[in-house]
């Protein structure tokens, strides 16, 4: 006779995913008691839990479900698998459909004009000449954080120049760089470095149409020192590009290197590409620490520009190479002329460099040479009275000061352009800052002086008008020589309140701290940074001293306000 069977009201009970590896094992429940369940707590077993990854790929290589997909049944499986037997055919029989050529074009942040200018120039480049041999690096392609700034320019597309004023029509396509990461470099290079180097977009940049064009045409290296040179400036935002940075300038010094170990010296130092390389390296370093490591590529130009002059080879070479071993000579002698009115150091490129008197004003230096060259004398002069300080008194000193004086106030730099306002006021920005310098460095002037009070608001007034106007290149100098020279007992008040924009501050020393942070967020092509932290420092001192007795023994001594305060501070600095 049948039992009856009993219904249960309780709930039923689901088999557990997490209990003890031994009750899995025996395939017992378990309570999942912690430290111990029970059954391991009854046997007197060890217990426990450990997860096990289960791959989807096992199970199907042995056969078996994975999960509740499918039947558990091997045969259900087995017979799946005979439903769809494996079709196999001759090579002779597959026919292959040809890959569609894919263009490299994007939509994305383009316009119609875009697509327009990008037709005009493949036209124009059909007839170009073939791709160029470039660097070959292992760089990981990353294109997710380094997508291409240039709306057509890709690892595979070529770009092109936007104009084309210096570059010989061979040179109107780009080389088709080895990864998106050199692409999207050079396009930083070409968008964002070049424009910032010079102080109005009216004229073009020597780093565009001069350095490029070479590194195209004749210098892989020099085209990886720009890449390096793009990489480390774009790492002041993003760190993720500082790696690439470095294992490039690594890559650069190395073929540097290995030049000066294996060929011939004079070969060596009559090549542009061995300038122009130590020009980008001593840059990159400017950018990166600024720190003294971009004095040694200063000391090293110095002596390779003695050799080719030496050499008498100078004027053979080919016009295009004169005029960019004019400018890499010009780039070093100009960070040398203004790093030294900082620290009055020795000069290491000679007075006699700057021999021009010339009063056009030169794009990329924002001024003229002539007051490059009045900068220079008064540096000199400047060095004598640190050494001597009993030299001031002399009537040969006093008359020099006083010609130097009188050369700048009667200085006009002409600019070609007479529509080029911004260079117009580069151009005298500068030369406030010069006399501003002059005065301080050769008769004494101090903070509290009428005089250096006029002069500092006229300066940072000119550095307000061009940072509005979103010039970047240039300012660091004056905007030095202004903050560092600040009355410590007063705070200056350089404009009127309602002249200014809200988020201008009114006040000097605000303001500096304002322009700098303009400079630093833009990504000037300087070591902002340091350049705070230098001016800081003065300002701390300047306050310290005021309420203590170590201003008198600096007077004592015979040092000017200059050489009291700034210069001992700035030793490796670069303000060009």
């Amino acid at each position: 006779m049948p039992r009856k069977r009993v219904i249960s009201q309780e709930p039923p009970k689901r088999r557990v995913r997490t209990g003890c590896d031994r009750c899995r094992a025996r395939k017992v429940r378990c309570d999942e008691q912690k430290p111990t369940c029970g059954q391991c707590s009854a046997k007197g077993f060890d217990c426990q839990t450990s997860i096990k990854l289960k791959w989807e790929q096992d199970y199907t290589s042995a056969g078996r479900a994975f999960g509740r997909a499918g039947l558990w049944s091997k045969k259900a499986a087995e017979k799946s698998n005979a439903a769809s037997p494996c079709i196999h055919v001759t090579e002779d029989e597959v026919s292959w459909i040809r890959i569609p050529l894919i263009s490299s074009y994007s939509f994305v942040n383009a316009t119609v004009g875009n697509i327009e200018q990008l037709t005009t120039l493949e036209n124009l480049a059909i007839d170009a000449a073939p791709v160029l041999d470039v660097i070959h690096t292992n760089d990981r392609d990353d294109t997710s954080s380094t997508a291409s700034l240039s709306p057509w320019l890709s690892a595979r597309q070529p770009a092109f120049l936007p104009r084309q004023h210096f570059i010989p029509s061979s040179l109107s396509m780009l080389p088709d760089l080895p990864s998106a990461m050199h692409s999207s470099l050079l396009s930083y290079y070409l968008e964002k470095i070049c424009p910032i180097t010079v102080p109005s977009s009216v004229n073009e940049s020597p780093f565009a149409n001069l350095i490029l064009p070479f590194s195209i045409s004749s210098s892989p290296a020099v085209l990886e020192s720009l890449l390096a040179l793009a990489a480390c400036h774009r790492s002041k935002k993003d760190i993720a590009f500082r790696a690439t940075s470095l294992r490039l300038g690594d890559n650069v010094l190395r073929t540097l290197r290995g030049r000066l170990g294996t060929e011939d010296p004079l070969e060596v130092a009559m090549d542009p590409e061995t300038l122009v390389i130590m020009m980008i390296l001593c840059q990159y370093e400017i950018i990166n620490e600024c720190d003294k490591r971009w004095v040694v590529h200063l000391k090293g130009a110095r002596d390779l520009i003695r050799v080719r002059r030496n050499a008498q080879l100078y004027l053979a070479a080919g016009q295009s190479s004169v005029d960019l071993v004019e400018f890499a000579e010009k780039y070093f002698a100009f960070q040398d002329v203004i790093g030294r009115t900082a620290c009055g150091e020795e000069p290491i490129f000679g007075i006699d460099f700057w021999t021009s008197r010339g009063e056009d004003t030169d794009a990329w230096l924002g001024c003229s040479a002539g007051l490059v060259s009045i900068l220079c004398e008064i540096t000199e002069l400047s060095r004598q009275h640190r050494s001597r300080p009993g030299v001031s008194l002399l009537p040969e000193f006093q008359f020099k000061a006083a010609s130097l004086e009188r050369r700048l106030c009667s200085l006009r730099q002409r600019v070609l352009n007479e529509e080029d306002d911004l260079l117009q006021l580069s151009a005298e920005l500068k030369r406030l800052a010069a006399e501003l310098y002059l005065h301080c460095a050769l008769n004494g002037a101090t903070p509290a002086m009428p005089l250096v009070v006029r002069l500092v608001q006229q300066i940072l007034h000119l550095v307000s008008v061009l940072l509005e106007h979103g010039v970047l290149a240039g300012l660091s100098w004056p905007l030095f020589v202004a903050a560092v020279e600040l009355d410590p007992m007063e705070d200056l008040e350089w404009a009127e309140r309602q002249d200014l924009p809200d988020e201008v501050p009114n006040y000097a020393r605000p303001f500096v701290l304002y322009a700098l942070s303009r400079l630093a967020g833009s990504n000037a092509i300087a070591n902002i940074a340091k350049t705070r932290s230098v001016i800081e420092r003065i300002w701390l001192t300047r306050s310290h001293d005021e309420i203590s007795d170590t201003q008198l023994e600096g007077l004592e001594k015979g040092q000017n306000d200059w050489e009291r305060y700034v210069a001992p501070l700035c030793g490796g600095l670069s303000l060009a």
